[in-house]
């Protein structure tokens, strides 16, 4: 595999996370604006001093990362379902991935993109530096890709 392929395969996956991330802050406003307007009403409010602000704050944390996560799932379901392969893949001219002696469906894909997702929403992001570090330099293809026995194809 040569190295504009490789560059190739993580361009793709940085520009889908960057577009979800668009799409997630548009409904994480939302939601956000929702629990402002809520609590506007009720006279409820909690202060940093408040034996409750950090399970709040943790909890209005936990629903921001469902919500990237949620928007992730919707834009690479809706992606497969009309590309066949996610938006930059399709554009950057990176085949549909194929699985070893399989067809993708769409079940399996969208068990890989959480993977994806999940594993780069967790780590603060150090998952995408660290999988693609390890595949520029040694080749290694990243966790998702061998936990689903997936490689790319080129077209």
């Amino acid at each position: 595999m040569n190295f504009k392929h490789k560059y190739k395969r993580i361009g793709s996956f940085v520009i889908d996370l960057a577009i979800v991330q668009m799409f997630a802050m548009i409904v994480r406003d939302i939601y956000l604006g929702v629990l402002a307007y809520a609590s506007q009403g009720t006279g409820v409010s909690v202060s940093f001093n408040d034996a409750i602000a950090l399970p709040v704050i943790l909890l209005v944390i936990i629903g921001v990362m469902l919500i990237t996560i949620g928007v992730c799932m919707a834009y690479h379901w809706l992606c497969f379902r009309l590309l066949g392969n996610s938006f930059s893949r399709y554009f950057l001219r990176l085949s549909v991935v194929s699985v070893t002696n399989k067809s993708m469906t769409e079940s399996r894909y969208l068990k890989r993109e959480f993977q994806k997702i999940y594993l780069s929403v967790a780590t603060l992001g150090l998952y995408v530096l660290y999988s693609g570090a390890q595949f520029l330099a040694h080749s290694n293809p990243p966790w998702h890709d061998k936990k689903f026995e997936t490689n790319v194809v080129e077209y």
